[in-house]
């Protein structure tokens, strides 16, 4: 039972969109984030998903991602502090909804799901332009698979 990379993107999507404090949410290579035209096009806190390695392992199977939330720090950097802890905050959030996450959505059985993450939360200020202060976290989520040939549709 594989979970498929949309059906994860989706579910981290959802938490973004009922998140109280996220206002926008994206997936990609860290660039697009950064061009200088587009910091106007997102309203921040923003939590954007940087694709990692993923591994196939003895009966199972782990998609990896950087999660990383970040949010503009004003010019006299007087909410540099703030910004940080509720960037954090957020990131905890997400810890707790993958570990409570324990039903059926997006045509996914999440009981099966454990929940891979580094014990280093990492934090950055003046990054991106000098505006975006943040934190990130490694996450993984490993499910269980059969690699046999009844999985395969032919």
């Amino acid at each position: 039972m594989i979970v498929s990379y949309n059906q994860i993107i989706k579910q981290l999507n959802d938490f973004a969109d009922a998140h109280k404090q996220v206002q926008s949410f994206g997936n990609g290579n860290l660039w697009e984030v950064v061009q200088h035209d587009q910091l106007k096009n997102f309203n921040y806190p923003l939590m954007w998903i940087v694709d990692q390695p993923a591994s196939a392992g003895d009966g199972d199977f782990t998609w990896n991602f950087q999660v990383i939330v970040m949010d503009i720090v004003r010019k006299d950097e007087s909410n540099e502090n703030e910004v940080k802890s509720d960037c954090v905050q957020i990131l905890i959030d997400l810890i707790a909804y993958f570990e409570q996450l324990n039903s059926e959505l997006n045509n996914v059985n999440w009981n099966k799901v454990q929940l891979v993450r580094s014990s280093t939360v990492e934090m950055f200020t003046e990054r991106f332009e000098d505006e975006l202060s943040g934190a990130s976290i490694q996450l993984g989520l490993r499910f269980p698979q059969n690699y046999n040939k009844c999985e395969i549709p032919i």
